[in-house]
């Protein structure tokens, strides 16, 4: 397992000064991030990549990624599995950039729509999903995530069931699984199984307000409710061999952070994780 920095956590810092600031500490991978045009903490857009002008902008993450020596571990991309354009986009963003990943999140679940209709409609929709990754050559990743229809392993795997996992996968994230979606760390990895192809890295845990109400917060590594020295060993089991990339939201995410600066959360972590590797 390698070490990586999803540049959602690097908004203060231009693509250049990204790729120099993680290969610096230590990192060996970088997945960058893609749009998020509407949360820019300074108004400009040079901290991630654009579609709005995609050659130049994919030109420069890859030139700055090969620069200082990191693997372009995938995209962080938005857009869920119904938006069959912004799928489109973002893969061709990924072959410019030469990522051999993108994300597909899974629809949100408000309610609105009764769960098993949204979920077979999801299901069909990633059968789509599957083949435009197979025509492209960039496999899709669905993220486990809270207030989704799959926030746990279990739901991915049902959601993903059937597919081919060479171009459908699971991004594994025990930081959002606190929120919502937690399951035994080891079996959460053999329940992805084959599908299991990336990790997000970050931390939260349950608070409760004076007024008595629990919520839940964004916390380092070392404070909040994942063992990661569990969950590696669990992935060390099933041989998973890929990135465990960083998405630390302390402090605000895609824009400055507040309390805390980019460069620490950065060498926090690695020198977290380092020794549990």
């Amino acid at each position: 397992m390698r070490l990586g920095v999803y540049s959602l956590v690097t908004p203060d810092y231009t693509v250049e000064e990204t790729a120099e600031l993680v290969a610096e500490i230590g990192y060996e991978g970088i997945e960058w991030t893609v749009d998020y045009a509407n949360a820019v903490w300074d108004g400009t857009s040079k901290w991630h990549i654009s579609t709005d002008n995609l050659e130049e902008s994919a030109r420069a993450a890859r030139e700055a990624a090969q620069s200082h020596g990191l693997t372009i571990v995938g995209l962080g991309t938005g857009g869920d599995c119904f938006e069959t354009e912004t799928i489109r986009r973002n893969m061709e963003a990924a072959k410019l950039v030469g990522a051999p990943a993108i994300r597909v999140m899974a629809p949100r679940y408000d309610g609105s729509v009764q769960f098993d209709e949204l979920f077979e409609r999801a299901r069909a929709a990633y059968q789509t999903v599957e083949q435009m990754a197979r025509d492209s050559g960039v496999r899709a990743l669905v993220e486990l995530h809270h207030g989704l229809i799959c926030p746990s392993a279990s739901g991915a795997r049902r959601l993903l069931e059937g597919r081919d996992p060479q171009w459908l996968g699971a991004m594994l994230d025990p930081g959002n699984m606190i929120h919502e979606g937690r399951e035994n760390w080891k079996m959460a990895v053999e329940i992805l199984g084959p599908y299991l192809k990336h990790v997000h890295v970050k931390d939260a845990r349950w608070v409760r307000s004076p007024e008595g109400e629990w919520t839940a917060e964004w916390a380092s590594l070392a404070e909040g409710m994942v063992d990661w020295e569990e969950v590696i060993a669990a992935l060390r089991s099933v041989g998973y061999e890929g990135f465990l990339d960083l998405e630390d939201l302390r402090g605000g995410w895609a824009r400055k952070p507040v309390g805390i600066t980019t460069r620490q959360k950065l060498q926090e972590a690695y020198d977290y994780l380092s020794p549990l590797l």
